[in-house]
């Protein structure tokens, strides 16, 4: 590696003339890319999201409970798993119950629709670009 020249030395180096000032650079024009309100896109994702909670609660929740009672539930020797003595194949209540919705639209039902609402909504942004 070369050592490095002090600017004493590079002006003697350069036979005492100073450096020249760079040249100034040409100008590029620039293209604005017109800016799109967030308003659109917090209301498509919005819109996605009630959507499907509204598909999950009105559409697949009367869906999912009618095949749940044709099926009734899992026996073994003709008995219920939890009559049969085991005391952790009882449904958890306090998921079931946290809710004050008729039809059984629990917390768990609201965080998965609503996810699949996002995922649905932010999607469709992508592919609007």
């Amino acid at each position: 590696m070369a050592p490095s020249m002090s600017v004493q030395t590079s002006r003697v180096a350069l036979g005492g003339s100073r450096l020249a000032a760079r040249p100034a650079r040409a100008t590029r024009s620039v293209r604005v890319a017109p800016v799109r309100a967030s308003a659109d896109s917090m209301v498509l994702v919005s819109a996605c999201t009630a959507s499907m909670l509204a598909l999950g609660r009105f559409v697949f929740l009367p869906y999912t409970k009618s095949q749940q009672s044709k099926a009734g539930a899992p026996v073994q020797n003709g008995v219920t798993h939890y009559e049969a003595g085991d005391r952790l194949a009882e449904e958890a209540t306090f998921i079931t119950t946290a809710g004050n919705d008729p039809a059984g639209f629990t917390i768990i039902d609201t965080l998965a629709w609503g996810s699949l609402g996002h995922v649905l909504g932010f999607t469709a942004l992508v592919l609007s670009q």
